[in-house]
C-alpha cells in the first residue's frame, strides 16, 4: 500500500480497516521560520518484516514568519 504524500488521517483510516499495524512519527522543522499547516502529510514509509508500516509525517510549511 502506498501511502506516501497522502493525508496522514486518510492513510489511517485505510490501515486500521485493513487491519494492519503501523506507527508513526512525527517531524517538526528545527527553525520556526515558516508558519505550519495543521494537515499532516505521510513524507516517508518503511514497511517492516514483521508487516509493521513505519509512517514519517510532517506538516506542510506556508509562508515565512518574520
Amino acid at each position: 500500500m502506498d501511502t506516501v504524500a497522502q493525508p496522514l488521517a486518510d492513510v489511517i483510516v485505510r490501515l486500521e480497516q485493513a487491519n494492519i499495524k503501523y506507527t508513526v512519527t512525527i517531524t517538526q522543522p528545527t527553525r520556526k521560520a515558516f508558519q505550519l499547516e495543521d494537515t499532516l502529510y505521510v513524507i516517508r514509509q518503511q514497511l517492516d518484516a514483521d508487516g509493521i508500516y513505519n509512517l514519517m509525517a510532517a506538516a506542510k510549511m506556508g509562508k515565512e514568519v518574520f
